[in-house]
């Protein structure tokens, strides 16, 4: 086991920045999405069906 830790330890480290990398955006998007629309409605095109006016 050691043997494997040590040849691929560079490869190990990459794998757990990706990974850290896809959780923290999965994160995000799901703490947007919980919040309201998720987007930035200044400029979107369907921001008269997630926001209409009153």
């Amino acid at each position: 086991m050691l043997a494997f830790l040590s040849e691929n330890w560079g490869n190990i480290l990459v794998l757990g920045l990706v990974a850290a990398a896809v959780a923290g955006v999965l994160l995000s998007m799901r703490r947007k999405r919980k919040s309201g629309c998720g987007c930035g409605c200044d400029g979107c095109p369907s921001k008269g069906l997630c926001h209409p006016e009153q």
